[in-house]
């Protein structure tokens, strides 16, 4: 089954993100930060798809975050994308570093964040199979 973890700390953004992830046929879950976050992953590992919000002030944790998630045995098979407010190229240039797969951006319509995630469901489906 495929798996998604959103980490934002807007509910309204986790629950649209979270019905369009699941439309594209993920099991979803929706943390408000980082801290709630880990003991999810800890405890059913890491999932398909984790889409992390990253912003300036929230950007050390996110970064951490990120690293830790790549550094464990199941990271391989998993997508990671930020999920930002800006193109802010610093900002981008560490979380690409520090494992990120691709951004996506907010505010976001049904069709911008299917667009933004197809070629990582298409990853994940590959994965799966």
């Amino acid at each position: 089954m495929k798996t998604c973890l959103i980490v934002d700390e807007s509910s309204v953004v986790r629950k649209v993100a979270a019905r369009i992830v699941f439309q594209l046929g993920f099991e979803v879950d929706a943390q408000p930060c980082v801290a709630d976050a880990q003991p999810v992953i800890a405890k059913d590992g890491l999932p398909s798809l984790l889409i992390v919000a990253a912003t300036t002030a929230s950007a050390d944790e996110v970064l951490a975050f990120v690293r830790a998630c790549r550094a464990r045995p199941d990271a391989r098979s998993a997508s990671i994308l930020a999920l930002l407010v800006e193109a802010n190229l610093g900002l981008m240039t560490r979380l690409k570093r520090a494992g990120v797969d691709g951004f996506l951006f907010k505010p976001f319509t049904r069709a911008e964040m299917a667009a933004g995630l197809s070629p990582f469901i298409g990853a994940v489906a590959s994965e799966a199979a």
